[in-house]
């Protein structure tokens, strides 16, 4: 994968990220799990073409895709997972406490991802 240069942070620069995700698109993936993994795709590419490739830092795991706010260590503070589920459907979970029954979540069908996104966005007031 091209970009692959990871910050001494160690998020991922955002052109890696969707090359990450269209790598698995491209693995022939199928069903439900597919149509999520498109949805990641999607989103990715969202940030990586706009203004928020500058205000959001992003890392991997599995399929996974983690945002948070600052250039800091994954996960060393509040930050977004955006997952695959094995109904077909994407799940976001805001991680800003180890209680998983106090964190935010929503699961959405793939082609909701963006409006999802931009009203966390808004919601959580995380870029301006």
């Amino acid at each position: 994968m091209k970009n692959e240069e990871v910050s001494s942070s160690g998020s991922l620069p955002w052109p890696a990220i969707v090359d990450r995700y269209r790598t698995h698109r491209d693995k022939g993936h199928d069903g439900a799990l597919a149509g999520a993994l498109e949805g990641l795709e999607i989103l990715a590419t969202e940030i990586a073409n706009g203004p928020l490739s500058s205000a959001l830092f992003g890392w991997t795991s599995m399929f996974d895709l983690c945002i948070q706010q600052t250039d800091t260590a994954p996960a060393s503070g509040p930050y977004l997972r955006v997952r695959p589920v094995s109904t077909g459907c994407v799940e976001f979970r805001y991680i800003d406490t180890a209680v998983p029954e106090r964190q935010w979540h929503r699961e959405v069908p793939p082609e909701a991802v963006l409006p999802r996104f931009r009203t966390f966005l808004e919601q959580l007031h995380w870029v301006g």
